[in-house]
């Protein structure tokens, strides 16, 4: 097969190494709009790459490229800026595509393109990553779990020590990675309410508790996890995607949130801003220090991806809880890109079938996921196929 990678920033990078280690890759052609980057990445990953200098936004250039391969891996963020044109292009060329979009609006543009996808005969899997991707398909364990489920929450730890941090999204994420996030958390965001889709405002505090753990205060957040999950699994009243954080910087990014909604910074000046405290520019021992103290005292350590489905089983109050115990090495790269690569090569082993735009858990039987993650997965430690995955039912 012949493979296009967009994006050669680290999550792109990531992809395209973790792919071009396939069987299944003769050619792998890694796109950028910096060709020195899809250069250096490209002599990165093996003789079976190329490199190839590409605007997105040229829509003739992307769609020759298109044109040119079996199946497209897109890794360019912002997705509320560049997933729907991108995927429209991958359509118009029947081109299978797969992509890491953790933009709610943008995913519910992408799968309103369902019908013209089934058409054109191409499967595209949206939000393919850590979260959405991995979280989606331990929601999916949950789901089939209970009866009826009153509130889904997936949630990934910022205050973990084997968590993503702001410091990865500052580092491995850049700019696009942290715009996402100021965008998710201001204004209202998207989510699913009585059965429904609603607009809600995000960073409220969320009481949960994880079965075996204990119980603290979650962030919600902006997220696809819980616009596309009810749509697979129609018994889900209420769901939710939030954060793991400490109580310090918590009211640090409400207090952000809370400019950007008054006017007084804008987005990216904000994710500037917050890119700069996590790089250790504006940092001090006394806030290193407070973070430390509020981590303590903001409740047990959560695992750092994981979906809780609270409910009911044969007419008793239930809650099923699901974890990944170990993730792909590097960092938010890895995490996110080595998910997306696997859900590829069980689409170029015939283990994915099917047209049409869908999210992860539509399309994909979690079971033969986790086994095919599994072998990348030496973080935080080397861990047994058996124990990948901690599921409880309570």
């Amino acid at each position: 097969m012949k493979v296009l990678v967009l994006g050669a920033g680290g999550m792109g990078a990531k992809a395209a190494e973790t792919v071009a280690r396939f069987d299944e890759v003769s050619l792998l052609t890694l796109a950028d709009i910096d060709g020195d980057s899809a250069q250096l990445h490209a002599l990165k990953c093996g003789p079976n790459t190329r490199a190839l200098k590409l605007d997105v936004t040229d829509g003739d250039a992307l769609r020759d490229a298109l044109n040119d391969v079996d199946a497209v891996l897109n890794c360019v963020g912002p997705f509320f800026r560049f997933g729907v044109p991108i995927l429209s292009a991958a359509l118009e060329t029947s081109t299978p595509y797969f992509d890491i979009c953790d933009d709610p609006e943008p995913t519910l543009e992408m799968l309103a393109l369902d019908e013209k996808a089934r058409a054109n005969n191409v499967l595209a899997i949206v939000g393919m990553g850590a979260s959405p991707g991995v979280s989606n398909l331990l929601a999916a364990k949950t789901c089939t779990a209970l009866d009826q489920i009153d509130h889904l929450i997936t949630g990934w730890s910022l205050d973990d020590p084997h968590g993503d941090s702001d410091e990865d999204l500052a580092a491995e994420g850049g700019s696009a990675a942290l715009v996402h996030w100021m965008e998710q958390c201001t204004g209202t965001v998207q989510s699913w309410v009585d059965h429904r889709l609603a607009l809600v405002k995000p960073l409220q505090p969320l009481k949960v508790t994880y079965p075996g753990v204990g119980r603290r205060t979650l962030w919600t957040v902006g997220h696809p996890e819980p616009i596309t999950l009810p749509l697979t699994f129609p018994h889900v009243a209420k769901a939710s995607n939030a954060m793991v954080l400490n109580r310090f910087d918590a009211l640090g990014l409400q207090d952000i949130s809370r400019r950007i909604d008054d006017g007084k910074i804008t987005i990216d000046a904000a994710a500037s801003e917050i890119g700069r405290s996590a790089s250790g520019a504006n940092s001090s021992l006394l806030q290193n220090a407070m973070g430390w103290i509020a981590s303590k005292l903001s409740g047990p350590s959560f695992p750092p991806l994981f979906a809780i489905a609270e409910g009911s089983h044969d007419g008793r109050p239930s809650v099923a809880a699901s974890a990944i115990t170990a993730m792909p090495s590097g960092g938010m790269a890895g995490s996110t890109s080595v998910p997306l690569a696997v859900a590829f090569k069980l689409f170029a082993d015939g283990k994915i079938t099917g047209t049409g735009v869908r999210a992860p858990e539509a399309a994909i039987d979690p079971d033969l996921f986790f086994d095919a993650l599994h072998p990348y997965c030496s973080h935080p430690a080397p861990i047994s196929r058996q124990k990948l995955i901690a599921f409880t039912v309570t």
